[in-house]
């Protein structure tokens, strides 16, 4: 069930006081794959509406190896769904998409191979992204399996949009052409952990 005041983007206030910590390659590729999808008129616009320190992880983003307040990211993301994406959620999805597409040509190119080999390299991939939580999976076929994450204090739109596009991505990229990615639980609507049946033939 739903806290009282649950935020549409947000979800639930408690699981997004858990806090968590993001690494500068993840603001890096976010910026990078916001420039490169909408251009730099947009990302100026983006920049005036939101705080200094959002702002910067735009125009001046830290070292790839740091770790980051995760806040800042997040007022820059709510910003652009209630401008650009016009409160879109979906929009997050596709923006995750962009940047799994920009990061597996990338920093995450040796994560590359068969799609197999991506879906058990998720929670690597998380932990390169996230300081906190636990992400694990488990194969349920030689082409589906579950993905489950314990803890970490992230919003609701990169449970239910961000997080999906981008594996969807990442197993496109990977040689799949048939991937499903469902958010199938999530702590925001009561659930104890976030999982997600995935599958990518």
């Amino acid at each position: 069930m739903p806290a009282p005041d649950f935020a549409p983007f947000l979800g639930d206030p408690r699981i997004l006081g858990e806090g968590n910590l993001v690494k500068g390659t993840l603001i890096i590729s976010r910026a990078q794959a916001l420039r490169q999808s909408y251009g730099e008129r947009v990302v100026a616009d983006l920049c005036r509406r939101i705080s200094p320190q959002a702002a910067r992880y735009l125009g001046d983003p830290p070292i790839p190896s740091t770790w980051n307040d995760l806040a800042p990211l997040i007022e820059l993301d709510c910003a652009l769904l209630s401008g650009l994406f016009a409160g879109r959620m979906e929009k997050m999805r596709h923006f995750g998409a962009d940047v799994a597409r920009n990061d597996m040509k990338t920093v995450y190119k040796t994560m590359a191979g068969s799609p197999s080999l991506l879906f058990k390299r998720f929670g690597l991939v998380y932990r390169t992204y996230f300081k906190y939580g636990d992400l694990s999976v488990k194969a349920t076929s030689d082409v589906a399996g579950t993905v489950t994450l314990t803890g970490g204090g992230l919003p609701l739109y990169l449970c239910s949009q961000g997080i999906p596009g981008w594996m969807e991505a990442g197993l496109a990229l990977t040689g799949s052409r048939r991937i499903a990615v469902d958010h199938t639980a999530c702590r925001h609507r009561g659930s104890p952990r976030c999982v997600w049946s995935i599958s990518w033939g």
